[in-house]
């Protein structure tokens, strides 16, 4: 019996497994079986920011409950598509379920493009659906970490090159909150491997530790410690979405924050209900990777940007699996996972959900 796993998107904390009628694909359809997907805290993001950035709307469900969207691997299980054969896979956005319908058009020796009417005013990165093979960048035995790293990552990439294109708005120290997040320790990764960045990581006391074990960052600092940051031109990069951690870095620094960008909401419970508050240094603004990427595929040609992302992220492959540990976990026990994400896994575990 198909199933889907629901959350309640004004309480998080409310979910439940759901038994759906099977999917059947008209002409033009297939039907994807989902054979596993990664969850971290981003995905957790998804669901803070559903409303904000129109992530409920990839994949509906009832009044008042949503699918959050996870990154996945499927096999096509049924196919009206002449040119998609049964038992091609895919890796992209899947919902928290065991089957997805979508209507592929676009369709090349890379994948295709899901052309649902549901999804067509949503950002198209998140449309794409690539299949599995070495050629577009699929390592073999690198499954899990495909689903795991490489959103993550890709968001890491974007943002080192984001900040190197604006030649890191003058600055030369890049502070990282919630450093023990993949997102932010790949971005640190990234930005070790340039000459005159100094990068500083703000993570929880409990945390320290396996932060400081990573040797991507050059200073570690607690939350209570915010007020020991070197007082030099710098960017913040939130990955937190605490208000009161970057009210305090703002008000550290005041003119010699450069740039305050906003990525994810690992603190989610913590995000803000109120109005904005007026804050010394530059304007917060939330980044939205899409639109670095696009920027990119325009000026070096989507070729060029792809392989670029490619040959860091093997290069992050080979590396990570000294900090992180990955665990497979049956999709009866999704609510356990979500459960132990929400409430903030301990950063050395990695999740991975399997039909």
């Amino acid at each position: 019996m198909p199933q889907d796993f629901i959350v309640d998107r004004n309480n998080l904390s409310d979910s439940q497994l759901k038994a759906t009628a099977a999917l059947s694909p008209d002409v033009g359809e297939i039907v994807l079986s989902v054979d596993r997907f990664a969850f971290t805290a981003n995905n957790v993001t998804y669901g803070v920011a559903g409303d904000i950035i129109g992530y409920w709307n990839f994949f509906p469900a009832q009044d008042g409950w949503g699918r959050i969207p996870v990154w996945g691997i499927g096999t096509v299980q049924a196919s009206e598509h002449p040119d998609i054969p049964v038992g091609a896979r895919f890796y992209g956005y899947y919902p928290m379920s065991t089957e997805l319908l979508v209507k592929p058009e676009k369709v090349t020796e890379r994948g295709f493009t899901d052309a649902s009417a549901h999804r067509a005013a949503l950002p198209v990165v998140y449309n794409q659906y690539t299949l599995m093979n070495e050629a577009n960048g699929f390592a073999a035995d690198y499954d899990n970490h495909a689903m795991l790293y490489r959103p993550l990552f890709t968001t890491s990439f974007v943002l080192d090159d984001y900040f190197a294109d604006h030649q890191f708005f003058g600055a030369d120290h890049v502070i990282l909150a919630s450093a023990s997040s993949k997102t932010a320790f790949g971005l640190a990764f990234m930005l070790q491997r340039r000459a005159g960045i100094r990068v500083s990581g703000l993570t929880s006391a409990s945390n320290r530790s396996f932060v400081e074990g990573l040797g991507l960052y050059d200073d570690v600092y607690s939350y209570d410690d915010i007020e020991a940051l070197p007082q030099v031109d710098s960017v913040f990069v939130d990955m937190a979405g605490n208000p009161e951690v970057r009210a305090r870095v703002h008000h550290h620094l005041t003119d010699q924050l450069k740039n305050s960008c906003g990525v994810g909401i690992t603190h989610w419970e913590t995000r803000d209900t109120a109005a904005p508050v007026d804050l010394p240094g530059p304007q917060p603004s939330m980044f939205f990777a899409p639109d670095q990427i696009a920027k990119r595929n325009e000026e070096l040609g989507p070729g060029v940007y792809q392989q670029q992302l490619n040959e860091a992220t093997n290069a992050f492959f080979a590396q990570v699996d000294n900090w992180v540990s990955i665990e497979e976990h049956p999709f009866s026990e999704v609510a356990s996972v979500y459960k132990t994400v929400l409430e903030g896994a301990p950063p050395q575990r990695g999740f991975i959900v399997t039909a």
